[in-house]
């Protein structure tokens, strides 16, 4: 069960806490600012700056409007990961990385994800009933 809060929709794409947008504001696409979400509201995104060339790097944005990220005014550039999608990725990537041999072939690395597939399956449908 994800523990994530739930995204509010945007026209772009849902805006959820851990997501970095660019600023696409004209006079701050050259700074290349870049604003982590840290917390929603039902109107507002909080924010702080992660990258900025003009050196606000590590300060809190004032809230933004969250209906602003749905405008040419945000590109979204990195998703964020919620808690169910990090633990079905950590469980693949254990099997990738427990394929063993000097040089492992597609074969053997496809055979580990199905593998991971087939107990994730069976874990759904024991917990179904």
């Amino acid at each position: 069960m994800s523990t994530s809060p739930s995204p509010v929709s945007s026209a772009v794409a849902p805006v959820r806490a851990g997501q970095l947008w660019q600023d696409m504001a004209p006079d701050m696409v050259d700074r290349e600012r870049m604003l982590r979400v840290l917390a929603l509201t039902d109107t507002h995104a909080e924010c702080v700056v992660e990258r900025d060339k003009q050196g606000t790097a590590g300060r809190k944005a004032r809230p933004l409007a969250i209906r602003r990220f749905a405008t040419s005014a945000f590109k979204l550039i990195e998703d964020a990961v919620d808690d169910a999608d990090q633990a079905l990725y950590t469980r693949f990537l254990a099997a990738m990385t427990g394929v063993q041999g000097a040089h492992p072939s597609p074969v053997e690395y496809a055979t580990a994800a199905l593998r991971v597939h087939h107990e994730l399956t069976a874990e759904a449908a024991k917990a179904q009933g």
